[in-house]
């Protein structure tokens, strides 16, 4: 394991844990709100799902989705970070057609250096989960070999290090050249 990707191991149910917790605040804000909600984490196999590098990666794609929401001037109304060993964690509530959030994030997933790594989800106000499908934009691919990322992922056809091996330096490429740019 490389030195970006120490962190406090999470167990199965830790992992699962946080996958509930974020449902149920997802259902709170629905409840709250009834607008669309924006729920952003990252992709990051293995067990280790919060350290340095990790915030560095969901730190730079919630900045680059803010610069985004700010050029299209749309403004959120309620907003929450959460930063935590399972992983960090992030929701957004809009005013907003669900297609046009989606739309925006889904640009931000395939067009910034580290978007394979960002995860937008966008819930309209009835509690649907919108799909790239719906888009008609195709599933993500494996940053590894091309394929069908979720299928990669269900048949766990690589490696955990080989994964971690490739968003490192995924990671510390991008973050390199844009100290360099400064």
């Amino acid at each position: 394991m490389s030195l970006s990707f120490e962190g406090v191991e999470q167990s199965l149910m830790d992992i699962l844990d946080a996958r509930e917790e974020r449902v149920r605040y997802q259902e709170h804000l629905l409840i709250e709100y009834k607008c669309t909600i924006i729920s952003y984490k990252l992709n990051i196999p293995g067990n280790r799902k919060y350290n340095l590098l990790i915030k560095q990666i969901f730190d730079e794609g919630l900045s680059i989705f803010n610069k985004k929401l700010d050029e299209l001037s749309i403004n959120k109304i309620s907003e929450k970070i959460i930063y935590k060993d399972s992983g960090p964690e992030y929701f957004a509530v809009f005013n907003e057609s669900e297609h046009k959030i989606k739309k925006l994030t889904t640009d931000i997933e395939e067009k910034h250096a580290l978007g394979r790594l960002f995860d937008f989800d966008v819930i309209s106000k009835e509690g649907k989960q919108i799909s790239r499908k719906e888009l008609g934009i195709a599933s993500r691919r494996c940053f590894l070999c091309g394929n069908n990322a979720f299928e990669c992922g269900r048949s766990r056809r690589h490696k955990i290090s080989d994964l971690t091996d490739r968003i490192e330096k995924m990671a510390l490429d991008y973050f390199t050249k844009q100290k360099s740019m400064d």
